[in-house]
């Protein structure tokens, strides 16, 4: 498995691909970059990680039926990490921002919001899980 720490607050940590054509995706990041793809062990959706001199970056996952009637384009995503999702969830609303979704449970994964900053900007945050132990 790949090397992950929990990053501390603020830190951009984790880049995520949603695509129409997960295969023909892939391929090209393979081909392109040299991208070691992983299934991911954390959860049991059809998701690769991207893993780049043994450390998981970001990942890839296929937008299908049940992403609703009308899905997005296939887009890049850029995360936050924030060490409470709810309460960073009210500033960014306080500070001029929105939220499109969330906070959401993403289990074994951690909290997760779709938010955009006051030009309208989407970015993520996400408080991650705490490891058990």
């Amino acid at each position: 498995m790949a090397e992950f720490s929990i990053p501390s607050h603020g830190t951009i940590c984790w880049r995520e691909l949603a695509t129409r054509n997960l295969g023909k995706a892939k391929d090209f990041y393979q081909e392109m970059f040299g991208w070691n793809l992983e299934q991911s062990k954390v959860t049991q959706l059809a998701y690769s990680e991207i893993h780049i001199d043994g450390k998981a970056v970001g990942g890839m996952m296929a937008i299908d039926e049940s992403w609703g009637p009308e899905p997005p384009p296939s887009h890049w995503s850029t995360y936050v990490a924030v060490s409470n999702a709810d309460e960073t969830v009210e500033k960014i609303k306080s500070n001029g921002g929105s939220v499109r979704n969330g906070p959401f449970d993403a289990p074994g994964v951690g909290r997760i919001a779709l938010v955009s900053d006051p030009s309208n900007t989407p970015f993520a945050i996400i408080q991650f899980e705490q490891p058990a132990g």
